[in-house]
């Protein structure tokens, strides 16, 4: 008999990283981004996890893995809200909330199929609008497309 107060959790680790929160099915952009495809670190990786913060979730911990500002940044698309903590010796020595950057390089791939960004380094501008939704605008032709309806990415 399964003891309905008995939580199932995804193995711990001595050190490195947890991305919990992480909005169900962008596991997968944050693997492709901090490359982590037949790297030596242990990875675990849940999927439609049950969460009672946003319904359902993904996360991932990565075993021996700091992420620098940029990477953070990066993935920060696919993780607003998340909390990302730094494990050390099995305990939790920092917690934050991931937070999305003003600007976001080399990640997106502008909807607009005329712009210049598709042959250079393409920069965004992020902001959310009075709905909570993510706005993008890009950089180069000044358009503007909620992140909902990007469908390229750079990764």
């Amino acid at each position: 008999m399964i003891n309905s107060e008995k939580k199932h959790h995804i193995g711990y680790i001595t050190n490195g990283i947890n991305l919990d929160h992480i909005p169900c099915g962008n596991a997968w952009y944050i693997i492709k981004i901090l490359n982590l495809q037949g790297k030596q670190n242990q990875i675990g990786v849940g999927l439609n996890l049950p969460s009672k913060k946003i319904g359902l979730k993904d996360l991932i911990k990565i075993e021996n893995r700091t992420l620098t500002q940029d990477e953070i940044d990066a993935i920060s698309l696919f993780c607003v809200d998340a909390s990302l903590s730094v494990i050390q010796d099995f305990a939790v020595i920092k917690k934050h909330t991931i937070e999305l950057p003003p600007l976001i390089q080399n990640i997106i791939i502008c909807p607009n199929g005329r712009c210049i960004s598709h042959k250079h380094i393409s920069k965004f501008i992020t902001t959310t609008n009075r709905h909570n939704k993510i706005n993008v605008t890009c950089h180069y032709c000044e358009q503007i497309f909620f992140l909902e309806e990007i469908k390229s990415y750079n990764i």
